[in-house]
């Protein structure tokens, strides 16, 4: 009872101090609430809350023994020098280029990039204006003029009419058009799908589709006022886009928008995974089919012991084909069969010595 009430509370211990950390963090880059904008306080709020649900939903999701293990190899090996000089390529691939979606679909890469990329755009603007990191302010008695600053340190000027000017401030108006078209092209593959259509959910995949819709439309609505309608029903236009950023922010942990969070942690796996095939591959005990990772054959090992599976730990040495035939063997012999399914396997079946 009580290691089941630890491994409850250690995550939230944890959200609590990731939060508190932010929140630290918000106040020590906006000195101390000064630069902080007073319309974006709605926003500020919902994003602190959503850095607890996220935190402990991660925090959560790394008890799993799996997911422990993965971690905690990962924690060992990124700093080691071969590691070092593998990363960056890996992230490219994984978190900017996204290959692996590529391999399934041109047209589901298409979508998913539109979404990631203008998603990651948004978030790489709007969070630090939330947070009172990045304000403008009119350059000195120069009404024509823009002062940035970053942190509180200036970091440049520009004038209003200019590249720069448009640039800075319709650059959230990109990130919209990104992530509407995205969820269209979404919208048509999950339409002409049927493997989709069929297992696919509201809460998990079309909800957030519909969030994001409806945040990049109300933050254009919002400069289609101010360019075109001098401003008509802005501030209605703002409590709306308000509104549906923070529920986004809000869903962030319960979703599915929360493998943003858990994609960069396959940057591990895909070492692991790399560590592995560079060993060779290990053969089947029963059919000497090379079938799994060296690495991941031992760490296996250790988390079914952990698990309590000791017991069955010889399954390890057998490929899924041969735990198949094993099944079927047990079932003959239940049955008063004769049947063999390893008949024709010329290695007998022991389990290695562990």
């Amino acid at each position: 009872m009580l290691a089941l009430l630890e491994l409850e509370l250690r995550p939230l211990a944890r959200a609590t101090l990731a939060t508190v950390a932010l929140a630290g963090l918000v106040a020590l880059g906006n000195g101390g609430g000064r630069w902080l904008d007073p319309a974006l306080l709605g926003y500020l709020i919902a994003s602190l809350f959503a850095c607890f649900g996220v935190a402990y939903r991660y925090f959560t999701w790394l008890e799993r023994p799996a997911t422990g293990m993965y971690w905690r190899w990962t924690l060992r090996t990124l700093l080691t020098p071969r590691v070092l000089l593998r990363l960056p390529l890996i992230l490219l691939d994984q978190l900017f280029l996204q290959r692996f979606i590529g391999k399934r679909s041109i047209r589901r890469w298409g979508a998913h990039a539109l979404l990631a990329w203008g998603c990651l755009l948004a978030f790489s603007v709007t969070f630090p204006l939330v947070f009172g990191w990045v304000r403008f302010t009119s350059d000195g008695p120069n009404a024509d003029r823009y002062q940035a600053w970053v942190l509180g340190l200036p970091a440049g000027s520009f004038p209003l009419g200019g590249f720069a000017a448009f640039a800075a401030f319709h650059i959230l108006d990109l990130a919209a058009v990104m992530v509407i078209t995205g969820c269209v092209l979404a919208f048509v593959r999950r339409s002409r799908d049927e493997g989709d259509t069929a297992t696919q959910r509201f809460d998990l995949d079309i909800l957030p589709l519909l969030l994001l819709i409806a945040v990049s439309v109300t933050g254009l609505l919002l400069t289609a006022s101010e360019t075109w309608l001098q401003g008509r029903n802005f501030g209605t236009l703002a409590y709306l886009h308000e509104m549906t950023v923070i529920l986004m922010l809000l869903s962030l942990p319960f979703g599915k928008l929360f493998h943003i969070v858990q994609r960069p942690a396959q940057a591990g796996v895909k070492l692991y995974k790399a560590e592995g095939d560079a060993l060779g591959l290990l053969p089947c005990r029963a059919c000497a089919t090379p079938f799994i990772r060296p690495n991941q054959h031992r760490d296996l090992r250790v988390l079914w012991k952990e698990l309590g599976l000791e017991a069955g730990a010889h399954h390890l040495d057998l490929c899924p084909r041969c735990r198949r035939r094993l099944v079927m063997k047990a079932q003959s012999l239940r049955l008063g069969g004769a049947f063999d399914p390893f008949a024709d396997t010329p290695v007998p079946v022991e389990p290695l010595e562990s």
